[in-house]
């Protein structure tokens, strides 16, 4: 008995709180990630309230008798696996790779022949491109003959990647003056006036069926598809 009601009154309650065991999860990888993960989650989610731990409780507050929570352990474990499981499918899609290789080309290919055009405008100068089945490469026309640019590093022969085919459609009847004459001549002009052959070519690759267009129209729009 205590002394007195002062004494009674001051002293408190023992608490006893029990933490229980944190899980240990086995993880195999990259194969046997899904079966001991799996297995864990099964039996994480069979657990009532009462028997988790008191400290990971937290998603279990007001729920009724024989409803299920969640620890934050478990809640982690689980964005992990979803972590896991998106790289492995980001990794395994393959197929799409090539064709984001292929629609990088394509990109890197328009923003070449915008500055080409750009160039020939700033300069006054006729500039061309020679598509080829695997390359393509800027021209400058100089003494009524068709080199390669030299003095701008950007525009120099370029070649594509291992397994990327270009195929180059024209207008079938082009305006005079953006026609090419010989079979080893450039087959796009970019001219002096802005404006440019008419074209549209299309990326393509064996390893998938997706096909990626680059078009241009006789005013210098370009348009990606």
């Amino acid at each position: 008995m205590p002394r007195n009601h002062t004494e009674a009154h001051e002293r408190k309650p023992e608490m006893n709180i029990s933490f229980g065991v944190i899980p240990r999860v086995s993880v195999a990888m990259p194969f046997g990630l899904g079966r001991g993960l799996a297995s864990f989650l099964v039996k994480a989610l069979r657990r009532t309230p009462s028997e988790q731990p008191a400290c990971g409780r937290l998603f279990a507050f007001g729920r009724r008798s024989g409803q299920h929570g969640f620890t934050l352990l478990e809640l982690m474990v689980v964005l992990v696996i979803i972590g896991v499981i998106l790289t492995f499918i980001g990794l395994s899609g393959g197929g799409d790779s090539r064709a984001e290789q292929m629609q990088r080309e394509m990109r890197r290919l328009a923003a070449l022949v915008e500055l080409a055009s750009e160039e020939a405008v700033l300069r006054s100068e006729q500039l061309a491109i020679r598509f080829g089945e695997t390359d393509y490469e800027f021209m400058l026309l100089e003494a009524n003959q068709w080199l390669p640019i030299s003095d701008i590093p950007l525009l120099r022969l370029r070649e594509l990647p291992k397994g990327i085919e270009l195929h180059l459609e024209l207008q079938e009847n082009p305006p005079p003056g953006l026609k090419a004459e010989e079979a080893e001549s450039p087959q796009v002009f970019l001219l002096s006036s802005g404006e440019m052959t008419p074209f549209m070519l299309t990326f393509s690759a064996p390893e998938t069926e997706r096909r990626f267009q680059l078009k241009a129209s006789l005013l210098g729009h370009l348009e990606l598809e």
